[in-house]
């Protein structure tokens, strides 16, 4: 999965758990974070990606800083994207899918006219204003905020966003797969002794 792609994938985890009481911002940024250890040589991706068949929830659990993370709206949507973005690398490893031709990225521009619903859709602009305003609060060990930070304007120099582009449409198979990544993150959620903790209104 490339970053943009773990953008949607924790959207779709959004859904499932209510909008409402998931802030998007932080949300995303933690669906970057586990790929921020690109950006310090030295500190290999195992440091934030455990094993395949590892408990996910467990470990964001575990890395979270501050400690009191939980505590927030905007804590525990950072550990879900966190969460999603681990259990989204671990659920495409093996199935490796494979985009048409004619939208190699997922996502194919929407003339303005065109309005499916919001499930198949990417808002690029408003995506790309919340991951801007969205601020480093939360955070993996052994990541650093920086880390984190930089990960967000890399991903913001990519495509779609690097031509502030409009709405754009989530081809198959990218909209199938990114609604199974939430939905078995979901499950490992629901399943572990953090939930409850996790999943608080």
């Amino acid at each position: 999965m490339n970053l943009v792609h773990h953008l949607i994938v924790a959207d779709r985890l959004r859904e499932r758990v209510g909008g409402a009481r998931c802030p998007r911002g932080p949300l995303l940024l933690g669906a970057l974070t586990p790929d921020a250890h690109s950006l310090q040589p030295g500190l290999g991706r195992a440091c934030v990606h455990p094993p395949d068949g590892a408990d996910h929830v467990g470990f964001v659990i575990g890395a979270l800083e501050p400690p009191d993370a939980l505590d927030s709206a905007a804590g525990r949507a950072f550990a879900l994207g966190c969460i999603c973005h681990l259990v989204a690398d671990e659920s495409t490893r093996t199935n490796r899918y494979h985009l048409p031709p004619h939208a190699p990225s997922g996502f194919m521009a929407l003339p303005p006219a065109a309005r499916p619903s919001p499930q198949r859709t990417l808002d690029v602009m408003e995506t790309a204003r919340l991951l801007m305003r969205a601020r480093v609060h939360h955070w993996l060990r052994p990541l650093s905020d920086e880390l984190i930070d930089g990960k967000r304007w890399e991903t913001l120099g990519r495509f779609p966003f690097e031509g502030g582009r409009g709405l754009m449409l989530i081809v198959e198979p990218l909209a199938g797969v990114a609604a199974h990544c939430a939905g078995e993150s979901l499950r490992r959620i629901h399943a572990s002794e953090h939930a409850a903790a996790l999943l608080r209104r």
